[in-house]
């Protein structure tokens, strides 16, 4: 800050300064008004500069004591000599006189003596002096001041410094012991997460190199098929017109079956529920080993009802289904169905199902269960083919007593109120048992206990009910008891080879690009829905779906499509399970072509993967058959910006490939694509006659020709 006084002393220096320089200008300016007067007159240019001092002047010499600096007698001389006359010369003369001495007249009036330029400097150097002075005394109390303000702010900055300094100083500490135990803390969970990782990588390779060494028994396997297919069948043409459906044997020894003929077929129950329902046209399906009572049967229920009957055979996709398409062909106003069944759904028609009996040891029976489960307090559910159904009374009976928690299932179909069905399930509390219903038959849980707690006892031959029953609760620990060798055993992987060949078809439903959807059946309630839901699953797999509907299913039909890498077959769950040992590309069901798709499906029926960590939307996975690099989309929402049909994926607002697998790729794969078109290059002729005859021989080749087949 500037005081008063330093304000005051830079003032006057100032105006002295300026008094200075304002006498140096009037000189200069006095001198200019002169001559330039002079100039308006004589065009006569001078320049003089002049400093006027606050001084008195010395009287310097007048015009009259001046001397001349030329002789005016010499120059009035040479100009008569030039041709002027003496007045002209003379005048001239006087002239140039007058004008010397008024130019020196302004010249000394502007002139300053040395004495006097010493007597400026000299007060010059006075106020110059009276300056520093003020100076010096101006620094020592104002300045003086500023720099003791200055210091005091400094010192206090510099404390406030220290003292925030000090406090980072401590938080930052307290902040790296933090981190340490942290870090300490996270160093050992990463070595427990290791040494976790580590037994289950270990526990990964083993299970891998087991599939591993199955598979490829399983393909040499299906190597060996293959030759001995393209051996014997390859004569066989690659349609079928169904005369080898109607052309098939059918055995019509019913020594499978014992009793009665009418307990057998249960014809009072039978004509019971026509009677009570009166039903006038009644279909009656038989399967083929049956077929030879279906006369008799038919003549019973004619004769004992006014109801007209219609024999049906097996539909094209297999005897456990029910044909509601022919009998509604028939105009039928219910259906009874003799023989095995699938026990799937059928909304269009009442159903009536009648099982058969199957002869069963119940004693050895139960003396293999009680071998298997020497443990009486073991939880097990008693699954049982329908075939047998009329024995699990009598097993229940000897078991009941030893092992108290044994849960046996029970069948529910259709039509509660018929015959050969179990049903009023005992009542239990909701809140103390938990019911299961799955392919027809349903049991109850206790309290407290998951389907996972339990073991499965299955009663019947090894074949696709059971192999249903271990894929879908594949979780449980599953025996059997086999009542035509009397046999009881556990169910492995190693021993039971279907479900062996069962994960090897989802192993290729993970690689196959191009899948074709397979309809098997057209009377089980919500086949379509089932479609529509694999379409969808398919196409958020990035896979190429087609549907085929071909009628009965066989090698010489799919063999016609090369394109499609695994076939899905939408059927009843007795039909879906096909051994595809003779096909040229696996066939699987819904099920697996959901978890081939979908690896994080949450459902009760997971199947074990190698790593359930994984949670990432596009997780890359290494094929077990061709050891190559493939990605699963597991993402369960729609892909933005893509149809049914388009191929292209909206990401980031940028168009990326995310799926090119289709049959016009696989057709640009091949080496050979049909005759060329040649477009433009083949000459245009008239129409021209052809050759006449069959392909075996044309009429123009002649019998004798070599070359005809």
């Amino acid at each position: 800050m500037k005081s008063a006084l330093g304000k005051r002393l830079i003032v006057a220096v100032r105006i002295g300064f300026n008094r200075v320089n304002a006498n140096i200008c009037s000189g200069k300016s006095s001198f200019q008004r002169f001559t330039g007067c002079h100039l308006r007159h004589r065009e006569l240019s001078t320049s003089a500069t002049t400093l006027q001092y606050d001084v008195k002047k010395s009287d310097i010499a007048k015009s009259g004591n001046r001397k001349l600096f030329f002789d005016t007698h010499a120059m009035v001389q040479r100009m008569e000599e030039s041709g002027f006359i003496p007045e002209q010369a003379e005048a001239i003369v006087r002239m140039m006189v007058n004008i010397s001495n008024s130019n020196m007249d302004v010249m000394y009036s502007d002139m300053a003596t040395k004495s006097q330029q010493e007597i400026m400097l000299q007060k010059v150097m006075s106020h110059i002096a009276a300056v520093k002075k003020d100076m010096i005394i101006l620094e020592k109390s104002e300045f003086s001041a500023l720099l003791t303000e200055n210091e005091d702010v400094m010192n206090k900055k510099r404390a406030d410094i220290i003292l925030d300094m000090n406090v980072e100083k401590s938080r930052v500490k307290e902040m790296w012991a933090d981190y340490g135990r942290k870090l300490i803390g996270t160093r050992n969970e990463l070595i427990e997460m290791n040494s976790e990782q580590d037994r289950h990588v270990t526990q990964t390779n083993m299970k891998i190199d087991t599939e591993v060494s199955g598979l490829k028994t399983m393909l040499e396997a299906h190597k060996l098929d293959s030759i001995k297919y393209l051996a014997d069948k390859m004569s066989v043409a690659f349609s079928s017109s169904g005369e080898d459906l109607l052309q098939r044997s059918v055995c019509l020894s019913t020594g499978s079956f014992t009793g009665d003929r009418a307990e057998l077929y249960q014809i009072s129950e039978t004509i019971h529920f026509v009677s009570k329902n009166k039903f006038k046209r009644v279909a009656l399906q038989f399967p083929d080993e049956l077929l030879p009572d279906a006369r008799w049967v038919s003549a019973e229920i004619e004769g004992e009802t006014k109801a007209k009957t219609f024999i049906l055979g097996d539909t094209s996709y297999g005897s456990c289904c029910v044909d509601a398409v022919a009998a509604e062909h028939v105009g039928a106003d219910c259906i009874v169905h003799y023989g095995p069944s699938c026990l799937s759904p059928c909304r269009r028609l009442p159903l009536l199902n009648v099982f058969g009996k199957r002869p069963i040891d119940v004693q050895q029976c139960a003396a293999s269960f009680k071998e298997l489960y020497p443990d009486h307090q073991s939880h097990v559910v008693i699954l049982y083919d329908v075939s047998y159904m009329h024995a699990i009374g009598d097993l229940r009976v000897l078991l009941s007593e030893a092992y108290p928690s044994v849960v046996v299932s029970q069948l529910k179909t259709d039509h509660s109120d018929g015959p050969g069905q179990e049903q009023n399930m005992e009542d239990t509390d909701s809140h103390e048992e938990r019911g299961i219903f799955e392919f027809g038959r349903q049991f109850n849980l206790k309290h407290g206990k998951s389907l996972e707690d339990y073991r499965m006892f299955f009663i019947g031959q090894e074949g696709r009910t059971l192999t249903n029953f271990m894929m879908t609760w594949n979780r449980c620990t599953f025996s059997s008891f086999n009542p035509e060798t009397a046999s009881g055993r556990v169910e492995l992987l190693g021993i039971n080879k279907a479900l062996m060949k069962r994960y090897y078809a989802i192993e290729r439903a993970k690689d196959a690009n191009v899948v074709g959807i397979l309809v098997g059946t057209l009377g089980v309630v919500n086949y379509l829905t089932v479609i529509e839901q694999l379409k969808d699953v398919i196409r958020k797999a990035g896979k190429k779906s087609y549907l085929f509907a071909v009628g009965k299913i066989n090698v010489p039909k799919l063999a016609n499509f090369l394109e499609i890498d695994v076939y899905v077959l939408v059927a009843c769950p007795e039909n879906s399970l096909l051994d595809s040992g003779d096909f040229y590309k696996p066939i699987v069901t819904p099920f697996e072509m959901e978890v081939a798709c979908n690896k994080h499906r949450e459902s009760h029926v997971g199947f074990p993967e190698p790593n359930q960590a994984a949670t990432d939307e596009d997780t890359p996975d290494v094929s077990l058959i061709t050891g190559s690099l493939r990605t699963c989309f597991t993402n369960t929402s729609e892909i933005n910006g893509s149809s049914e049909s388009s191929s292209l994926v909206l990401r980031n607002q940028t168009l990326t490939v995310a799926n090119s697998n289709s049959a016009a790729s696989f057709l640009a794969g091949r080496s050979w694509q049909g005759l060329e078109p040649r477009l433009g290059e083949t000459p245009v002729v008239k129409a021209v006659e052809g050759r006449r005859g069959i392909a075996i021989a044309y009429e123009e080749e002649g019998v004798g020709n070599e070359d005809t087949l």
